[in-house]
């Protein structure tokens, strides 16, 4: 059973999407912490779900980033969490952080990784570039990175030349909403094996009849 710490700065959707697939059954955890780099409706999306452990935890109140990671890694993991999902967050993790949760921090990216990384709003430029196709990378998180990481999953959406940020949004965040759950199942049921900068998902067993 995962036990989960998610970290965010916006809307709180992927953090939605999370606490319902635990309560359904579709990943076995339980999102166990929730932290901010700001004040942001996330905070009342874990509050009303009944999550103690929720907190901002903005970057000029510590001395440093690595003094703030330290502080959040502290409080996520007294919380009990052994795993960690980075969704929609806009700062980069420490090392040190990292190392708390080897090869169990991932992130969810809107786009074709390594495509258009390293930006807080990537769906914009790749349109502007005239890409044929966006999509979501879920990718394990590298230490000071907002992009980088090894690849875990990466689901391609194709789109048309008129399209827009709001029109092709939905279909990113059904995406997101469909295969997240899946990649965190296959880290509780230990069928997710790194091998240097590339990832193994081993298929689920399938049940004797």
């Amino acid at each position: 059973m995962l036990r989960i710490a998610v970290l965010t700065s916006g809307r709180g959707t992927l953090l939605r999407y999370t606490i319902s697939a635990c309560y359904d059954g579709v990943v076995d955890g339980e999102v166990v912490a929730v932290a901010t780099n700001r004040d942001c409706p996330a905070l009342d999306v874990a509050r009303k779900a009944g999550i103690s452990t929720t907190a901002s935890y903005p970057e000029t109140s510590y001395g440093s980033p690595a003094e703030r990671d330290a502080a959040m890694a502290a409080d996520v993991l007294e919380a009990g969490a052994d795993f960690v999902l980075v969704g929609g967050y806009t700062d980069v993790l420490d090392a040190a952080f990292l190392k708390h949760f080897p090869d169990r921090v991932i992130s969810v990216y809107p786009t074709i990784l390594p495509a258009f990384g390293e930006l807080d709003e990537s769906i914009g430029p790749a349109l502007d570039y005239g890409v044929k196709s966006l999509g979501v990378t879920i990718h394990l998180r590298d230490p000071h990175s907002l992009s980088d990481g090894p690849i875990i999953a990466q689901i391609p959406i194709p789109v048309e030349v008129d399209d827009t940020i709001e029109s092709v949004t939905p279909y990113i965040a059904a995406v997101e909403r469909e295969h997240l759950p899946l990649v965190m199942q296959a880290f509780a049921e230990g069928r997710v094996i790194r091998e240097g900068r590339k990832v193994r998902v081993v298929a689920p067993q399938r049940r004797a009849c």
